[in-house]
């Protein structure tokens, strides 16, 4: 029911604000992006086999044709490509974003491929030290045999990272989400998401099955999410809060299994005054998607991270704590833990250029049968914005 509710809402929403618009509006076509080359180094204790240095490299094109009717109603689409690969034998380009938007005084609705209301708008420690809001990164530098880029746990959250800041179990799937007007410096919203593995033009109607062998898929159906955040300044204090709550049904039970629904929730809040900020969130999944099966004890899901940053002129110096805890195994008592100290430095050489370094150490405990690690990760990047 709630579903329905949510759909015919934003349906509801987009009709009133809409009107007449009889007059033939002329679309405007803005292209644009994001690229950058990353250089890393790596020290760590579970090294066998390991190279210690790598590079990477990431360009996204964003396409969004819009324009805007007689009456004031805004319209159009946005088309987000991107050359993000992995082995040299796997070229691809992708398109992660794709959806129609429509907005006005009563907000706005986006429908089909795009980031739930929580993932655009939550609030964290500050980071902007940190590339193109990928804050999570560090867990693709750190390898060996530590269960930290691998394990059944990480697709609780879909397959991201255990030290992912935001509510991001719905994995960008198809979805339609609503953005209130902001009043007072306030904005609520919502979606809702058939299901996180279905997206663009699949259709996928069959509902998913767990095994009495399986552990957590990171299938949900039937996903919602309600949030609010905050943004205002007082006497040059700037005030950021955050809260979002997000639940769906899991796969469907068979005998002797007992898949959790999902049940997830963020909170983050940061201030500002003269340059200086700081800030902090935490991200519960509890037992999302796990395999309660009799017997097998597991642990929560949750992650949290508390930090500060100093911006003048062209540069900007943060620091920030990070710590996620998962089950790690979830066929055996225990949990994982990865600890995070980073600093991070970036200096804008020109409109649209920056260049940035990032050191982190981190240390990771694990119940499980791999081994416990830690390690030094340097980072070197150069960021293009256009």
């Amino acid at each position: 029911m709630t579903r329905y509710l949510l759909a015919g809402a934003a349906a509801a929403a987009l009709a009133l604000g809409a009107g007449a618009a009889n007059a033939q509006a002329k679309f405007e076509v803005k292209v644009g992006g994001d690229a950058y080359f990353e250089a890393g180094y790596v020290d760590q204790d579970l090294d066998s086999g390991l190279r210690s240095t790598e590079f990477r490299n990431r360009m996204r094109i964003n396409i969004i044709p819009s324009a805007k009717a007689d009456n004031g109603l805004e319209y159009g689409a946005r088309l987000r490509f991107r050359a993000n690969s992995g082995a040299s034998n796997a070229r691809t380009t992708d398109a992660d974003r794709a959806y129609i938007f429509a907005q006005g005084t009563f907000g706005q609705v986006r429908m089909g491929v795009t980031n739930s209301f929580n993932d655009e708008t939550y609030v964290t420690a500050p980071l902007d030290y940190l590339p193109l809001g990928i804050y999570d990164a560090l867990p693709t530098w750190i390898g060996g045999n530590n269960g930290i880029t691998s394990g059944a746990a990480s697709v609780v959250t879909n397959g991201n990272t255990i030290i992912t800041q935001s509510l991001v179990a719905e994995g960008n799937a198809t979805k339609i989400v609503y953005f209130s007007p902001r009043f007072a410096g306030l904005q609520v919203g919502a979606s809702y998401t058939p299901r996180n593995d279905s997206s663009h033009n699949d259709v996928n109607r069959v509902k998913p099955v767990g095994t009495l062998a399986g552990t957590a898929n990171g299938i949900y159906q039937d996903m919602v999410e309600v949030g609010a955040n905050y943004n205002n300044t007082f006497g040059g204090v700037t005030l950021k809060a955050s809260a979002g709550y997000f639940w769906g049904r899991a796969v469907d039970d068979v005998a002797g299994s007992n898949y959790k629904d999902l049940n997830s929730w963020q909170a983050g809040a940061s201030v500002g005054y003269a340059g200086f900020s700081l800030g902090g969130g935490y991200v519960d999944y509890g037992k999302s998607g796990q395999n309660k099966r009799p017997g097998v004890f597991t642990e929560n899901t949750r992650n949290w991270v508390v930090g500060a940053q100093y911006t003048t002129g062209p540069i900007v110096v943060g620091a920030n704590y990070k710590n996620g805890k998962d089950a790690g195994s979830l066929l055996a008592a225990g949990d994982r833990e990865l600890q995070v100290y980073e600093l991070g430095v970036g200096y804008t050489v020109a409109p649209g250029l920056t260049l940035q370094a990032q050191y982190d150490y981190f240390k990771i405990n694990n119940d499980t049968a791999v081994a416990d690690d830690k390690g030094n990760v340097v980072l070197v990047r150069s960021i293009l914005a256009f």
